[in-house]
């Protein structure tokens, strides 16, 4: 696998190798602990070595935290030095859980629970955004920071792909969680009509959001050679964004990125960014 990850849709069966813990980092230390809720998590968690500021430290959560530790280098937290870096993943080997992810990551539809199947991959659920944020700014945060100095005012949130699509979900729906939002690749596709709602729905904020994408994205699975451009689903949403009162996203598009490119692609700009 390359540094930035194959390209092709078999991405999503890798195994987690997290060389990080094996190497080891010059700049922080390096632990996990699995949490016994919901389904099971593991926390990755990345602290600054040397003494927290007296605010304590700024601190990034990172969803799909085992793929995400799986793509950080210790160059990349070498960048950011006085960042605390937390991974929420899930109780397996694998990059990715892609039925718990399906489930915690899209919004609900507004009806009952809002809980249903999921559209577009047979035999998964859909729609427990909301339930996930309450786990994972309620027990999942409280042990991620158990022990750990942080700066209540500098959490940052995380997501690629999927997770982006949440991380904008709890940016628009559920404000308050976090102080800034990092929304990479966001799989606007997978219920525009809703997701644009969510936005046009939201009330006024100025929360400082980073949105990234690459101009060679394709859904996995999908035919046809790569696009040359970024998703137009996601520039329109962008659009929507714009013309809602405080909602100012900063956006980069990646040259040359395909989707599971810009994962890692992503960490120069957020890093500095929640480290800010």
């Amino acid at each position: 696998m390359t540094r930035q990850g194959k390209v092709g849709p078999d991405h999503a069966a890798e195994e987690a190798a997290l060389r990080l813990f094996q190497t080891g980092a010059v700049t922080h230390e390096l632990s996990q602990k699995v949490v016994a809720e919901g389904p099971g998590h593991r926390l990755f968690v990345a602290t600054p070595k040397g003494p927290a500021p007296a605010r304590g430290w700024p601190v990034l959560y990172m969803l799909d935290g085992n793929a995400a530790f799986d793509f950080l280098t210790p160059g990349d937290l070498a960048m950011a030095p006085g960042l605390a870096i937390v991974g929420i993943g899930y109780d397996t080997d694998r990059q990715f859980a892609r039925e718990r992810r399906t489930l915690d990551f899209t919004a609900p539809d507004g009806l009952g629970d809002g809980l249903r199947p999921d559209h577009v991959h047979p035999g998964r659920m859909a729609g427990g955004a909301a339930i996930f944020h309450d786990r994972l700014v309620g027990p999942l945060r409280a042990a991620a920071e158990a022990g750990l100095s942080v700066d209540p005012a500098r959490r940052t949130l995380w997501g690629h792909s999927f997770g982006g699509l949440f991380t904008l979900y709890a940016l628009l729906a559920r404000p308050g969680g976090f102080a800034r939002y990092a929304a990479i690749s966001p799989s606007i596709w997978w219920d525009e009509a809703l997701i644009n709602r969510i936005a046009r729905d939201a009330r006024p904020a100025s929360v400082p959001l980073l949105m990234a994408l690459g101009d060679r994205e394709k859904r996995s699975g999908s035919d046809g050679p790569p696009p040359d451009g970024p998703a137009p689903a996601t520039m329109q949403f962008i659009e929507t964004l714009r013309r809602h009162p405080g909602h100012r996203a900063q956006v980069h598009v990646l040259p040359g990125h395909a989707h599971i490119q810009t994962l890692a692609g992503s960490f120069p700009l957020v890093l500095p960014f929640a480290g800010a």
